[in-house]
């Protein structure tokens, strides 16, 4: 089975539904939010075969969309799975983690393989008909492939930047839709789905939460100052950013510090999906860039099954490095982010050389930047970075 998850809106129904059709399958989507989908199961688990029944099929494919809202969801699918697994192509997508839900049941290891669907990126709406490019054998050749393209548009950025990469807002290009889709996206994904999903009572707290987090984009996280604000436990706060991350309202990456004289060794950075609810510009564009990045290591570690992490690097002195790609373990790419182009400062440097000369990259907002500062050091703008 192919699972394909991730923010809720961001196109994983229109995925499935395109390629279903692509197939010869369109009939052959169930959305278990209905009712009449689960009375069809109830009545005979294997309710589909009735649609598409023809000897002549060859492996039809198949979408089950939301089915991780039904009570004991993996075993009725491994139960489907086992059963007909050779006759069809199962499309499972969800707008949760499918390994949140507490409605356990049996385990279906070997039967799926994991894909993430996220918001809309810069080589997507630039158009050019590339997509994402396979992983490369090393960052090196990563940085010699972006120095030699073309960079996008800047109307492409401000727009992503304006009004996020969630389809529907992006596409209408309205302030006024986007205001609303903001609000309106907020109030589904915590009342439906974390408040149908979770037991958590208080949703209250969770739209709190929330609504504290835009101001702390790109800082570390104090849950006990978060706590203390809340008049809640920081035990409580750290269960409420974990299902911000289960329901793709937020993600967090941690701090690396293997090898990193007095780094900081706890707190997390916590970036948003919709990174249009961040109000200051330089923090919009670092959690802009978050996303991206964790965007392109999303697919290369889905196509490849390599393990690309991103993290982020920070000393007892408040130095810090934005971002770092690890690829199985070992640091592969620093990156910081500019809103405006400067030189790269000198503690980037020394972290580069703790971590073996890896190549460092500052991506800045500003349009025309693309330099060498020093060996495997560059300045790059971002509409040429994301091409």
């Amino acid at each position: 089975m192919r699972f394909i998850t991730g923010p809720r809106q961001s196109g994983k129904t229109t995925l499935a539904k395109l390629k279903l059709k692509k197939e010869g399958s369109g009939e052959l989507y169930y959305l278990w939010d209905l009712r009449s989908v689960r009375n069809r199961y109830k009545d005979n688990e294997l309710f589909f075969t009735a649609d598409r029944l023809s000897a002549g099929d060859e492996h039809p494919w198949i979408c089950f969309d939301e089915i991780h809202k039904m009570p004991r969801w993996k075993n009725i699918l491994k139960g489907i799975y086992d059963t007909s697994s050779e006759r069809y192509n199962f499309i499972v997508t969800g707008s949760a983690k499918f390994d949140t839900s507490r409605r356990a049941g049996d385990s279906l290891s070997g039967r799926f393989f994991t894909f993430h669907l996220f918001p809309l990126c810069l080589e997507e709406v630039a158009g050019n008909g590339r997509g994402f490019q396979q992983a490369p054998e090393s960052a090196q050749t990563f940085i010699k492939l972006k120095l030699e393209s073309s960079p996008i548009k800047d109307e492409a950025v401000s727009s992503l930047l304006e009004y996020s990469g969630f389809p529907e807002p992006f596409i209408r290009q309205s302030k006024r839709f986007h205001a609303k889709w903001s609000r309106d996206y907020m109030d589904t994904v915590i009342k439906e789905d974390i408040g149908e999903l979770t037991r958590i009572i208080d949703k209250e707290n969770i739209y709190d939460l929330y609504r504290l987090l835009p101001e702390m984009t790109g800082s570390p996280i104090s849950e006990s100052s978060l706590g203390s604000h809340l008049e809640i436990s920081p035990p409580t706060v750290k269960n409420y950013l974990k299902h911000l991350e289960d329901f793709y309202l937020s993600f967090r990456i941690h701090p690396y510090t293997r090898n990193i004289k007095r780094s900081l060794l706890k707190a997390s950075k916590c970036y948003l999906y919709d990174w249009t609810r961040v109000k200051d510009e330089g923090k919009r564009f670092e959690n802009f860039i978050a996303v991206e990045l964790k965007t392109l290591i999303s697919f290369w570690s889905d196509a490849t099954g390599d393990d690309y992490y991103l993290w982020y690097l920070r000393d007892k002195e408040k130095r810090e490095t934005d971002f770092l790609i690890t690829k199985d373990d070992a640091p592969w790419l620093l990156a910081e982010t500019k809103h405006s182009d400067s030189p790269i400062e000198k503690h980037h440097f020394e972290i580069q050389k703790i971590l073996k000369d890896i190549p460092l990259v500052q991506i800045t907002r500003q349009e025309g930047i693309c330099s060498l500062q020093s060996k495997n050091a560059y300045r790059i703008s971002a509409s040429r970075f994301l091409s």
